[in-house]
């Protein structure tokens, strides 16, 4: 291989996993309300497609801007679950932006109604599931819908059930095994479900379109056999502490417990074995069913 075809390649695989072409977080909110869609009957889903079709222009443009899509491209559900982030540069939303996550004391061992009554992701939750029951403005109606899918997604991802002194893991550094990820938030975030690599495989094989189809294969063969109705019969405050029981674990690599004290461990940087990726992968494709079914029981609920 010539020199110039070695730089040819070496940029398209930079491209390929750069955090602006490979944006996985958005990826994982996308497969994550796909799901809980499709699970859904006909009827439903209709109504969460009515709904969408009166956007604003404004909303479609900014949910296609950041998914990269053709700006008057119509908005999916999946896509739309992508808002809550696609706004975080809007100050008229500046409000929302703890509800994202719920922070919680290092001693905390287990999450409760009282621990967050407002400005978090599980009080969150309540407040959009209400205004997509009760708003009658079609605009609320719908933030509440984009809302609601995507605060689904995050009380899922364990490190938003976190400590704030490290942001809930973007402090702790790590050395990633795939992907250009650099703290153990972003790596649960997008880089978790990244294929481990292989050695054989060259970089301009990766194909992100088949990546995503493939992913999207493997979450409805496993959600086939799962235990939906199980978790679905749970509310928010097991949504969290689920969360919570996996950032203590030892192998999470997140803190160092010291009695009920989940100490930091933001000083000393992480290395993602292929052990690690496999078995969090794994864990992370549940956390993702889960949302989808839970997520979909809402939706039921509330249209």
């Amino acid at each position: 291989m010539t020199l110039r075809i070695q730089i040819i390649v070496s940029i398209i695989f930079i491209s390929l996993f750069s955090t602006s072409t490979f944006a996985l977080g958005k990826l994982s909110h996308q497969l994550v309300c796909q799901l809980s869609y499709d699970l859904l009957p006909s009827a439903k889903q209709q109504k969460i497609d009515e709904l969408l079709s009166q956007l604003s222009s404004k909303d479609i443009k900014r949910i296609n801007a950041y998914n990269r899509n053709k700006e008057d491209q119509k908005i999916t559900f999946a896509e739309s679950c992508t808002w809550a982030d696609a706004i975080k540069k809007d100050k008229t939303y500046d409000r929302y932006k703890p509800w994202h996550y719920l922070n919680i004391e290092r001693n905390t061992l287990s999450v409760t109604k009282e621990t967050c009554s407002k400005n978090c992701v599980t009080a969150a939750i309540s407040f959009h599931k209400n205004q997509l029951i009760n708003a009658k403005d079609s605009q609320e109606k719908n933030e509440a819908l984009m809302f609601l899918g995507h605060w689904l997604g995050d009380i899922h991802q364990p490190l938003h059930v976190s400590f704030s002194s490290d942001y809930g893991g973007n402090r702790n550094k790590i050395t990633p095994l795939v992907g250009r990820c650099e703290n153990l938030h972003w790596y649960w975030d997008e880089c978790l479900l990244y294929p481990t690599p292989k050695k054989e495989k060259k970089a301009d094989d990766f194909d992100y379109l088949v990546f995503k189809a493939e992913v999207f294969k493997q979450l409805n063969h496993k959600l086939i056999s799962s235990p939906k109705a199980q978790w679905a019969n749970t509310d928010i405050t097991d949504w969290a502490n689920e969360s919570l029981t996996l950032i203590r674990e030892e192998d999470f690599n997140y803190c160092q417990l010291s009695a009920d004290d989940c100490l930091s461990k933001q000083s000393d940087k992480i290395v993602i074995t292929e052990a690690y990726h496999q078995h969090y992968q794994a864990i992370l494709h549940e956390r993702m069913l889960q949302a989808a079914v839970r997520l979909s029981s809402l939706l039921g609920q509330a249209l």
